[in-house]
């Protein structure tokens, strides 16, 4: 009888709990789809989120309580809301209107994931919950790409962990993002044991398998947050405990996690690498999970006295700050003056030797040569020539590729602030800037506010913060499993404690109203991009064993997309691969119509008019070509056959430009 009684009073609870977080809780199956497949990128992945958003605000606004929202939430709202309807206008410019489609609708799907959570603001016990879903979320991430992995080591890059977002830095976001918000957790008393001895093993899982994919810059921007959550949440000093058993438990674990990029760079045993390493994260987060469970078990019955814990933290502060101080000291003596040290890395930044960096056991200690530089030197040179509107969203490749110094290409500016600069201008980032100074101020406020735990929002804000500074020198805010979560507890914690019992009424029109119309046109626009990405996506899984059935998918997604070039672009690769040349010609002139700036089209094209024997078409196109990528070695190598009277092979060229047909 006494369990029948409880069992009602767990599932009411449970259903209180998911009314009070109906806005930010709605979104975790997608957070985990989008961990585990992916990190959320291809379009025919991310799209549905916009409609699963918008069937959910449509169901807040008819059940759920909605509070006014503070100004300063309003504003944050506001400038989001302002940045996303210019990334949408900005299609009017690009030239590739199809990139701008899916710039958008990326955007689109970060500001329902900000916008749903800051209107149906979460209680603190929803938004607790919400916080501890993440690094859980990112585990489970972790756990299927590490499974996938052992059964396949030749799924690593150069010996770093790929999956599950399929790019190692972007993987790297998604597991650091829950280190800090796991030692916060354990680090609060007012929590349960069980869950503060689980928060501990599943950042120490976390940590460990962040190394496997060995990001520098995720390892700085991972620094930088554990410093801010040092400095914004209350409990200073039981912070800094877990952070050291963490490390060190991450320092135990260096060797076997090293060894695998070690070994994929001599050619060892790799598979076997892994496998010790994946055994060195399991016994780590055992012992872990055990000692955090003694810990939080002692901490919860002994009481330490205000003036003792502040008599500890200026002592711990006084050895951390000495030590700090004695290794600048020792670096200092040791090393090169601190003027020829700074010289040497801005040298090593601007001259990009990826080679040398790859060859390397570890990246942890190579040097800092990337193509970073050339990506931002470009970035402020588009800006300067189009400072008010930009190239348009999503539309970066076309101008990098004619400006750039660098041998290797990119989509993205590998910045959110200087794409954002380059692609929508000054007002873009001018928006940009004003969501999160009056994020900023919206938190601050939600930390005051009575009943309302400091330590939550601070936390919930780490995500972003990491996003954010992560994100200031790579691409990996276009992942909605790196970006969306993020988005999403910040906007929670702007509205935290205001939650109301009953639905509110208003005579003009509420920003719930205003958000859930907003998805509903924005899903019902999306929909047609989604069929035309599944479409292509089955055209090139399948085009080998079937060419029709691909070739008829992909006139059918280039129809429903009438503004993309991509299906004309993969149309055109398919027909050169199945050496049908009137096929390929009539879509490769149809990309163009779509995109004018795209010079691998206008590349193929002269390679079809040296196949038919109109060797000045063919001499004209590839030029026009060369103008558009002048460092391309392909396109220049061509040139110089043609001009000799040879006929260049279209699909060995390909094969060897595109190194296969993911296009």
């Amino acid at each position: 009888m006494r369990r029948a009684r409880r069992d009602p009073e767990l599932w009411a609870g449970v259903g209180r709990t998911a009314a009070e977080g109906a806005g930010l809780l709605v979104a975790l199956p997608l957070w985990i789809w989008w961990a585990t497949w992916k990190g959320g990128y291809p379009p025919a992945v991310f799209l549905p989120g916009i409609g699963y958003l918008a069937i959910a605000s449509l169901a807040l606004c008819l059940f759920a309580p909605r509070p006014r929202l503070t100004r300063c939430s309003a504003w944050a709202l506001g400038a989001l809301a302002l940045l996303t309807v210019w990334t949408v206008f900005s299609l009017v410019w690009a030239e590739d209107r199809g990139a701008a489609e899916i710039a958008s609708a990326r955007q689109v799907l970060l500001f329902a994931s900000f916008a749903l959570p800051a209107v149906w603001s979460p209680t603190t016990r929803a938004l607790t919950i919400g916080l501890a879903a993440l690094p859980c979320v990112a585990l489970l991430g972790a756990i299927t790409a590490l499974f996938a992995t052992l059964a396949d080591p030749a799924t690593l890059e150069d010996g770093r962990l790929l999956a599950p977002a399929g790019y190692t830095n972007a993987t790297a976001a998604l597991l650091a993002m829950g280190v800090p918000v796991s030692l916060v957790l354990f680090s609060r008393r007012e929590l349960p044991v069980a869950a503060r001895a689980v928060a501990l093993a599943v950042g120490g899982a976390l940590l460990q398998a962040f190394l496997l994919t060995q990001s520098r810059g995720g390892l700085v921007a991972l620094g930088i947050v554990l410093l801010l959550a040092l400095l914004l949440t209350p409990g200073r000093l039981r912070l800094l405990l877990p952070i050291g058993v963490l490390a060190l438990a991450a320092w135990v674990g260096l060797d076997p996690l090293l060894e695998v990029r070690r070994l994929a760079v001599e050619g060892g045993d790799v598979a076997g690498a892994l496998d010790g390493a994946i055994r060195t994260m399991v016994l780590t987060s055992l012992a872990l999970l055990a000692l955090g469970t003694v810990y939080a078990g002692l901490d919860t019955r002994l009481e330490i006295g205000t003036k003792t814990v502040r008599r500890l933290s200026v002592a711990v502060i006084a050895v951390v700050g000495a030590a700090v101080i004695v290794a600048v000291v020792a670096v200092a003596s040791t090393g090169p003056a601190p003027g020829e040290w700074i010289s040497e890395k801005v040298t090593d930044f601007k001259t990009a030797d990826y080679a040398e960096l790859e060859s390397q056991p570890t990246r942890f200690t190579g040097d800092l040569g990337s193509n970073r530089y050339d990506y931002w030197r470009v970035s402020v040179d588009v800006f300067a020539d189009h400072p008010g509107t930009g190239t348009g969203a999503g539309n970066f490749i076309a101008p990098f590729l004619e400006r750039r110094k660098a041998d290797k290409s990119t989509i993205y500016s590998h910045s959110i602030w200087l794409e954002t600069l380059a692609e929508l201008g000054a007002v873009g980032f001018l928006a940009l800037l004003a969501f999160a100074i009056s994020l900023v101020l919206a938190l601050i406020r939600a930390g005051g506010r009575p009943g309302v735990p400091r330590w939550l929002v601070a936390t919930a804000a780490l995500p972003l913060a990491y996003l954010l500074i992560h994100g200031a020198i790579d691409w990996i805010s276009v992942f909605p499993a790196v970006a969306a979560p993020a988005m999403a507890l910040a906007g929670g914690a702007t509205g935290v404690g205001r939650f109301a019992g009953e639905p509110s009424v208003h005579r003009r029109v509420s920003p719930a109203i205003g958000v859930a119309a907003a998805l509903v046109l924005a899903t019902l626009l999306s929909a047609p991009l989604l069929m035309s990405a599944r479409l292509a996506d089955r055209a090139m899984a399948s085009w080998r064993a079937d060419p029709a059935a691909a070739v008829d998918d992909l006139e059918r997604a280039a129809a429903l997309d009438p503004l993309a070039a991509a299906p004309y672009v993969q149309l055109g690769v398919v027909g050169v691969e199945l050496e049908r040349p009137a096929l390929a010609r009539d879509a490769f002139r149809s990309a163009l119509e779509r995109d004018p700036s795209a010079w691998y089209p206008r590349f193929q094209l002269g390679l079809l008019a040296a196949a038919a024997g109109r060797r000045g078409a063919a001499v004209a196109d590839v030029e026009a070509a060369l103008e558009r990528n002048p460092r391309e070695p392909e396109v220049r190598q061509v040139l110089r056959k043609l001009r000799k009277g040879g006929r260049p092979d279209a699909r060995a060229v390909q094969a060897r430009v595109l190194g296969g047909l993911d296009v």
